[in-house]
C-alpha cells in the first residue's frame, strides 16, 4: 500500500471518529439503540461517498472501461439511498420521534434496495465486458488475416522473379482486408479461419523450387473468393 493510499485511509478512519463524537456530543437526548443505529447508518453514508477516493470506481488500466457502465445505476440508487436515509434520519429523530422497531425496519429496507441498485450495477459493469471481449475477439480475427497476408508480403519482397500479377494481387488482398468489419456471426468465424488457412497454405507454395504457378494462382483465387464471401457477412 503506497503512501497516497495510507493517508487516505487515515483521513477516512479521521472523518469516521468525528462522525461517532459529533454524534455522542449532540445526541445525549436520543435512546442508545437509535443512537447506535444513526451512527451506523450515517457510517455507511459515509463509506459510500468516501470510497472511491481509496478505491477508484474507473480503473484506468482496464481496457474494457466496464465502470463506465455502470455508473448511471450505482450514482442512482447512491444518491437515491444518501438522501432518504438522511432525511429519515432527521425526519424521524426530530419532527416526528417513532419507535426504535419502526426505524430500523425502515432503514433496513432502504439499504436492501441499496444493495440491490449495486448488484445491477456490478452486473451492468459485467455485461460491458462481455461485450468488450466479444468485439475485441472479433477485432483480433480481423487483425489475423492482415498480419498472415502482410507475412506473405514481407515474404515475397525478399523473392525474386515472382510474376507482378502475383505481387499484385497479393497487395491489391491486403489493401481490401483495411475495408473488412468486424463481426459476431458464427458464418463470419468460418470464413475468416478459412482465410487464414488458405494465406497460410498459398505462403507455403513459396517455399516450392521450382514455382508452381498454377496452384499459386488457384490459391490466390481461393483467399480472394473467400474474402468477397465473407465481405457480404455483417453482425447479427
Amino acid at each position: 500500500m503506497n503512501a497516497k493510499k495510507i493517508f487516505s485511509l487515515l483521513l477516512a478512519l479521521f472523518g469516521e471518529a468525528l462522525i461517532i463524537f459529533c454524534f455522542l456530543h449532540f445526541g445525549k437526548n436520543l435512546q442508545t439503540e437509535i443512537l447506535t443505529l444513526n451512527i451506523i447508518v450515517s457510517t455507511i453514508i459515509y463509506c459510500l461517498v468516501f470510497v472511491d477516493v481509496i478505491f477508484p470506481w474507473v480503473n484506468l488500466k482496464d481496457k474494457s472501461q466496464k465502470q463506465i457502465g455502470s455508473f448511471g445505476l450505482r450514482w442512482f440508487f447512491t444518491f437515491f439511498y444518501l438522501l432518504i436515509a438522511i432525511g429519515v434520519m432527521v425526519f424521524f429523530n426530530t419532527v416526528k420521534p417513532i419507535h426504535f422497531t419502526n426505524q430500523i425496519i425502515i432503514h433496513g429496507i432502504l439499504f436492501f434496495l441499496l444493495l440491490l441498485g449495486l448488484f445491477m450495477a456490478f452486473s451492468s459493469s459485467d455485461k460491458v465486458r462481455e461485450v468488450y471481449i466479444e468485439e475485441k475477439q472479433n477485432r483480433d480475427r480481423i487483425d489475423e488475416m492482415k498480419k498472415v497476408t502482410k507475412e506473405l508480403q514481407l515474404k515475397l519482397d525478399t523473392m525474386n522473379n515472382i510474376p507482378p500479377e502475383i505481387i499484385s494481387r497479393i497487395n491489391e488482398l491486403q489493401e481490401n482486408l483495411r475495408y473488412l468489419s468486424p463481426s459476431n456471426n458464427s458464418d463470419a468465424l468460418v470464413l475468416e479461419s478459412k482465410f487464414v488457412e488458405e494465406i497460410r497454405m498459398l505462403n507455403n507454395c513459396f517455399s516450392d523450387n521450382p514455382l508452381n504457378i498454377e496452384i499459386v494462382i488457384s490459391n490466390i483465387k481461393n483467399c480472394e473468393r473467400t474474402y468477397k464471401e465473407r465481405k457480404q457477412i455483417f453482425s447479427n
